[in-house]
């Protein structure tokens, strides 16, 4: 589990029941994975209707943003990956 989950946590109990409660919501992680990864594809290949308009490189450069923050918040559902802050 990444640290960033229980970081604003400073006693150390607290911090353990605070990582118990996110491994119990792994059902809810796992199907906010699967919205997001959705999400993901569908910004994956971008419509040539796009590349038409004059401002199609904005419409990138939001479409990169954007798949970037879905990227961070994947990073944070995957309660399988070690205890380094990595987002």
């Amino acid at each position: 589990m990444i640290i960033r989950w229980s970081s604003h946590l400073k006693d150390p109990e607290k911090r353990k029941d605070f990582e118990s409660y996110v491994r119990n919501s792994a059902s809810v992680l796992e199907r906010l994975t699967d919205i997001i990864n959705q999400k993901v594809d569908a910004l994956d290949c971008p419509p040539f209707d796009d590349y038409e308009e004059a401002g199609w490189a904005y419409k990138q450069a939001d479409r990169n943003g954007q798949l970037r923050a879905y990227l961070e918040i994947l990073k944070l559902t995957d309660l399988t990956t070690g205890e380094t802050d990595n987002v």
